[in-house]
């Protein structure tokens, strides 16, 4: 009976590490360069700034529930018709547009920080 929960919880943790799909915090910044911001003045980088973290947080909103929602298909499509499982592939366009807009909002805080500006 042992035996058998230990398989079960083991065959469970194998198809939760299956997806390729990331949590919002495993997603990381691209990069993006500072100097694209070089000519703007430091109230226009904070209103830039304050624009992407209010996208970064729809975006990471975006992620998670992709995340979850791939996460439960997995785990269905593991149970009900396996081959299906092997043709998921996560939630990489919701990560590349997040990680695109933190590599946005640091570039901003970089140039920002570069010219004194108040944050």
């Amino acid at each position: 009976m042992k035996l058998s929960k230990v398989i079960v919880l083991s065959s469970f943790a194998l198809i939760a590490a299956c997806s390729s799909a990331q949590k919002s915090s495993e997603v990381t910044p691209a990069f993006v360069s500072s100097t694209k911001y070089s000519g703007v003045s430091c109230n226009n980088l904070r209103s830039e700034s304050e624009r992407l973290r209010s996208s970064v947080s729809n975006l990471e909103a975006g992620v998670d529930k992709a995340y979850s929602e791939d996460k439960t298909m997995e785990v269905v499509a593991w149970v009900l018709f396996w081959p299906a499982a092997l043709a998921m592939d996560g939630n990489d366009a919701e990560s590349k547009q997040l990680a695109e807009a933190k590599g946005e909002a640091e570039a901003i805080r970089s140039e920002m920080l570069r010219k004194g500006c108040r944050l």
